[in-house]
């Protein structure tokens, strides 16, 4: 009876009810802005064209004890307050303010998207260098309730250039905290700074030679708040790594990634290890991929019904084999329609509702029709259709056709 009890008022917070929550802390503390609350999309736009999102904020009141959800409200409307406030002129007063971190790249695409940024160059809306095929990293500015990602704009008024501010944001980051990290279980070593930059100490290597690894270090950062480490040599430390990391990913807000590091040296290079770790981790990135290719069609297809564009914008799917279990990508391509596509292991083209369909490979699709697709301009891969497969191209497509039990995944 306890159980059932105590499971009534744990149970998770509607997410109508976390934003009009959150909306009335903001109208307390930004009196004079109008803010509009679009449940549809789950955000609050700003008067000034900013969009505050509420995902990370309803996943951190899920997880929160119910007596520490408007703890965790109150939190978040303070750092949206203190955002978009005149920044320090000279490099001299924001120097030590200056702190790296990681963005995931999906994320950047739902934001520019959201924006209507599209038609703009990547480089114009934000400053970064890439870290892996899904991570990013980028400088920010540090204060007590917020970080705010540092724009072209502010090097540019500051008088310095992108690398020199990460070097300053990585020292400020090396002297922020001691090192912290604790055993998760045997060989996994998880950190402990409960400062939103635990992820981004991956710039540190230094901290990973200094733990008791069995091989060379390797690491995960699933979210803003967790940097995973063992060492290569280390099986059951590897696929513990990865199981850890899913759960992450899953369950706790500020997702990152699930790339995995080997570090050679004093510097971090993707790895996938050999064995039932590797497939493990393959699992999972397929996953990651997916969750990223899904968001992003949710938000171009609102964002076409908007714009009154009539576009297919085709979906990322999954499917598990059954002789191996592995999991294989897809995307249809449909004759007749103006399709937006994602890039996908197999691509299966439909000449017709019901027909059955010619099974291609991604790489023999490019290479035999690249003339008809255009890249969009995306940080996660999607391409524009030009034009259906016709003629020789279409029977050099069919005399390449394969299976999902056939094809070979890398």
């Amino acid at each position: 009876m306890l159980s059932f009890i105590r499971g009534l008022f744990d149970r998770k917070p509607g997410n109508e009810q976390v934003a009009k929550l959150l909306l009335q802390e903001l109208q307390k503390l930004l009196p004079g802005e109008q803010l509009v609350l679009d449940l549809d999309k789950f955000l609050i736009r700003r008067a000034d064209g900013g969009v505050i999102y509420l995902n990370n904020l309803y996943t951190d009141c899920c997880q929160a004890l119910p007596a520490k959800r408007k703890e965790e409200i109150t939190r978040f409307a303070l750092a949206v307050a203190s955002t978009g406030g005149d920044k320090p002129a000279t490099v001299d007063e924001i120097q030590p303010r200056l702190l790296p971190i990681l963005r995931r790249l999906g994320g950047v695409d739902l934001a520019r998207i959201e924006r209507g940024d599209l038609s703009k160059k990547l480089e114009d809306t934000m400053v970064w260098t890439p870290f892996s095929p899904t991570l990013g990293a980028a400088v920010a500015i540090d204060s007590d309730h917020a970080i705010a990602q540092v724009a072209p704009g502010d090097l540019e008024r500051w008088g310095i250039g992108f690398e020199q501010a990460f070097e300053i944001a990585t020292d400020n980051l090396r002297h922020k905290a001691a090192p912290t990290f604790f055993e998760f279980s045997p060989g996994l070593y998880v950190s402990n700074y409960r400062d939103f930059y635990d992820a981004s100490r991956i710039f540190l290597p230094e901290l990973a030679w200094q733990l008791p690894l069995s091989g060379d270090p390797v690491a995960m950062v699933p979210n803003r708040t967790s940097l995973l480490v063992c060492g290569a040599s280390d099986v059951a430390a590897l696929e513990q790594m990865i199981t850890t990391a899913r759960r992450v990913l899953r369950e706790q807000s500020r997702p990152l990634s699930a790339d995995m590091f080997r570090l050679h040296d004093k510097a971090w290079a993707l790895w996938t290890p050999p064995g039932q770790a590797g497939a493990l981790l393959a699992t999972l990135q397929r996953e990651e991929k997916a969750v990223d290719y899904n968001d992003q069609q949710e938000a171009l297809i609102k964002a076409h019904e908007q714009a009154g564009i009539d576009v297919f914008v085709a979906k990322h799917n999954l499917l598990q084999r059954g002789f191996d279990g592995s999991l294989v990508s897809f995307a249809v391509l449909p004759k007749g329609l103006d399709t937006w596509l994602p890039e996908a292991d197999l691509v299966f083209l439909l000449e017709a509702e019901g027909a059955t369909p010619i099974i291609v490979r991604w790489a023999d699709l490019m290479q035999h029709a690249g003339h008809l697709l255009e890249r969009l301009p995306l940080i996660v891969p999607r391409w524009k259709v030009l034009g259906y497969p016709e003629g020789a191209c279409l029977q050099q497509l069919r005399d390449l056709a394969t299976t999902v039990e056939t094809v070979q995944l890398q």
